[in-house]
């Protein structure tokens, strides 16, 4: 009698020990799928709207191009920005700036030469440097680099800036508000022309894209210009 209730203990033992295939290992690592990791700041990003922005961007840039075709290099003459840094003042009724900024001269080549300095910069949610930023803090240190103009750090506060534009009458240095994620905006880039905007994209770091991608075309909203 003994010798079966030793047996019977023995296999409770055995069978509930932390090998047992009723058991995982909390800190283990998951199965490898074969799906490449996508990186840029460091991090892996699984998310479906990342997944689907690195799936759906059917018209890649020649960056190379546009970098040549953009610098200041080729430019016979650069205007300098006004000196004051003017702030963006909101008519809660209209939504529309101030006639102080309204008048701020946009340079277009000093805007594009600062976009420029920040290719490759590498996506970090809530960055705000050349060591990884995100698309809110991109737009907002492109504006106060080059024109002296300061705009909310969030997407959400940008989108409230400036007046609105059709996408027929886009112009550049105007806002580019989208959807990636259901909830709108939730992305924003710089319109440089020709159909081309400049943004800090969760998949690809800061780069210049299509807006006649198929993932961009699919969720853009809408447009703000900040200078009249």
């Amino acid at each position: 009698m003994k010798f079966f209730f030793a047996l019977i203990v023995a296999c409770i033992i055995i069978g509930c020990g932390t090998s047992s295939p009723r058991f995982r290992e909390e800190n283990s690592r998951p199965a490898k799928t074969g799906k490449p990791e996508h990186r840029t700041d460091g991090v892996r990003f699984s998310s479906k709207h990342v997944e689907e922005e690195i799936k759906e961007d059917d018209r890649k840039v020649d960056v190379p191009s546009v970098v040549k075709r953009f610098s200041s290099s080729s430019s016979k003459k650069v205007i300098q920005p006004p000196e004051k840094k003017l702030e963006l003042k909101e008519n809660p009724d209209s939504h529309k700036t101030s006639a102080e900024i309204a008048a701020a001269p946009l340079n277009k080549q000093k805007m594009m030469d600062v976009i420029l300095t920040y290719l490759g910069t590498p996506y970090k949610y809530g960055g705000e440097t050349k060591d990884g930023i995100d698309c809110s803090a991109f737009t907002s240190q492109v504006y106060s680099k080059s024109v002296n103009i300061t705009l909310p750090r969030s997407t959400d506060a940008q989108i409230n800036k400036g007046t609105p534009v059709s996408f027929e009458e886009l112009r550049f240095g105007d806002l580019l508000f989208f959807n990636t994620t259901g909830r709108n905006p939730s992305h924003v880039g710089i319109y440089i022309g020709d159909g081309l905007f400049a943004h800090a994209s969760e998949a690809f770091g800061v780069t210049i894209s299509s807006l006649e991608s198929l993932y961009y075309k699919k969720h853009y909203t809408e447009a703000r210009r900040i200078i009249q």
